[in-house]
């Protein structure tokens, strides 16, 4: 989905997540995070040199596929998930460059109004179509705390797909609080916001990440062809952890128990400084 002036009265559950603002926005459908090496610094480094090029395409078709070309001969294309598409045509929007987006748009400002989706994968109405199961999973007011409490483009795309693994959280919250979330319960409590921030960056900075875990990428098409594997409780002698949801969605493996409960007690902090007075 790469519309730029959608409102949040145009898209299913009324809460738009895709280009929120000039300095939020997802590309995480086209694949972005599907690289080799996905880390902040490698995707700012790809998506400024395609930007960058980019201005230099002459805008007719031949030119654009061409340019496709030269993004496959120069980038890796090994994936993580082989079966999840990465766009070529995914860059750096905005007067600054300040977010991710589709360098096909016709609101880019070198497309001067033409609209070249349809020279990508999946086609432009593909692009104008679809909605990531967030849309339609996720109640409005997790949405609007993931919307306005993530720092960048690059935390915000990787965790807004993770449907089952906000839910979890949020509804642990709610658990505790013994009533529905607002987000101004988050976004007008300074150390509630910090709490949550601090909790969805787990998603990047998750300490017992198994090592064969094919990245940060989240495969959240609902033909659940890459599932996650259950934790191991076995190995290290232990019970279903009460985090055990979230502990899958974050792809754990424990060595210990010691490592176990530190996870747990990790995800109980955070919870217990959201809902804090």
């Amino acid at each position: 989905m790469c519309n730029f002036n959608t409102n949040d009265n145009q898209v299913p559950g009324g809460i738009y997540l895709c280009q929120v603002n000039k300095k939020i926005s997802c590309g995480a459908c086209c694949g972005l995070y599907n690289v080799t090496d996905p880390s902040y610094e490698s995707i700012v480094e790809m998506l400024t040199w395609r930007t960058d090029s980019f201005l230099h395409v002459k805008q007719d078709m031949d030119d654009i596929l061409a340019f496709k070309e030269e993004v496959e001969n120069k980038e890796p294309q090994e994936r993580p998930f082989p079966e999840f598409h990465h766009c070529p045509y995914i860059g750096l929007v905005g007067k600054e460059h300040s977010r991710v987006g589709c360098l096909l748009h016709p609101l880019l400002n070198e497309n001067k109004g033409i609209d070249f989706r349809g020279l990508s994968f999946y086609g432009g109405m593909a692009c104008r179509v679809y909605f990531c199961p967030t849309y339609h999973h996720l109640p409005a007011a997790f949405k609007e705390i993931v919307r306005e409490t993530t720092n960048n483009w690059y935390a915000y795309g990787l965790v807004i797909t993770e449907t089952k693994l906000l839910n979890t959280v949020f509804e642990e919250v709610e658990k505790r609080l013994d009533r529905p979330l607002t987000k101004n319960d988050i976004l007008k409590n300074k150390n509630a916001l910090e709490a949550v921030r601090k909790l969805l960056d787990l998603k990047i900075n998750w300490p017992f990440k198994r090592r064969s875990s094919p990245g940060p990428a989240n495969y959240f098409f609902e033909d659940r062809l890459y599932p996650r594997p259950p934790v191991n409780y076995k190995t290290i002698g232990q019970f279903v952890s009460r985090h055990d949801t979230m502990l899958q969605e974050l792809e754990s493996h424990f060595n210990s128990a010691n490592e176990l409960h530190a996870a747990e007690d990790l995800i109980d902090n955070l919870l217990e400084s959201i809902i804090k007075e």
